[in-house]
C-alpha cells in the first residue's frame, strides 16, 4: 500500500495544487497531513483534489479550527483527528502528529512502525529510532521560517510493504 504524506501547507495553494496534480500522489490509497493547513479553504482543495481517505492532525498554525472542522464535514473522505492520529495502513501501525519532540516520544513508546510529523520544515525520510521509522515530509509551503529562506517544497509517498519513501519536489 502506498500513502501520501504532506505537511505544513500554510495556505500555499499553488504548491498544494501542484502536489495534487502529481500522478504518483493520486495513485496512493490514503493521505496523511501532519498539520499547519492554516485556512479552512485548504480543506476544500484537499477534499476536491483527492478522493481517497485523508487523515489530518492539527499543527500550531491552523487558524480557525472550528471553521476547518465545519468545512471537513462536507467531505466524507476527510477525517480530522485532533493532535494525534493512530491507524493501520497496509498492516503497519502508523502514528502522526505535528511536532518532532512528540513524534520522538511516540516512537520511543513503541507500538508503531512509522511515526509522521511536520512543524520544523525539515525533510526526514529515513530516520530510524529503534524499530520505528520517523518521517517528516518537509513543507508543501517551500519556506523555512526559522532560517527565513526558500527551501524545496516536498512531500513523500510511503510504501508500507517496504517502509521505503519516495520524495517529490514541487
Amino acid at each position: 500500500m502506498k500513502i501520501a504524506i504532506l505537511s505544513d501547507i500554510h495556505d500555499h495553494v499553488w504548491n498544494l495544487k501542484k502536489a495534487l496534480d502529481v500522478p504518483e500522489l493520486q495513485a496512493t490509497e490514503a493521505m496523511l497531513c501532519c498539520g499547519d493547513l492554516c485556512a479552512p479553504f485548504i480543506i476544500k482543495l484537499l477534499g476536491q483534489g483527492y478522493a481517497k481517505p485523508i487523515h489530518l492532525v492539527f499543527g500550531n498554525n491552523d487558524g480557525d479550527v472550528n471553521a476547518i472542522m465545519a468545512t471537513a464535514e462536507h467531505f466524507s473522505n476527510i477525517q480530522i483527528h485532533g493532535e494525534t492520529f493512530h491507524g493501520v495502513f497496509g498492516g503497519r501501525r502508523i502514528a502522526m502528529n505535528h511536532y518532532p519532540d512528540r513524534a520522538k516520544i511516540l516512537a520511543e513508546q513503541g507500538g508503531h512502525e512509522v511515526v509522521c510529523y511536520g512543524h520544523d520544515h525539515t525533510l526526514v525520510s529515513d530516520m530510524w529510532l529503534d524499530r520505528t521509522l520517523l518521517i517528516n515530509p518537509g513543507p508543501i509551503m517551500g519556506y523555512h521560517g526559522g532560517q527565513l529562506k526558500d527551501i524545496p517544497a516536498t512531500f513523500l509517498v510511503l510504501d508500507t510493504d517496504t517502509l521505503l519513501t519516495e520524495m517529490y519536489t514541487l
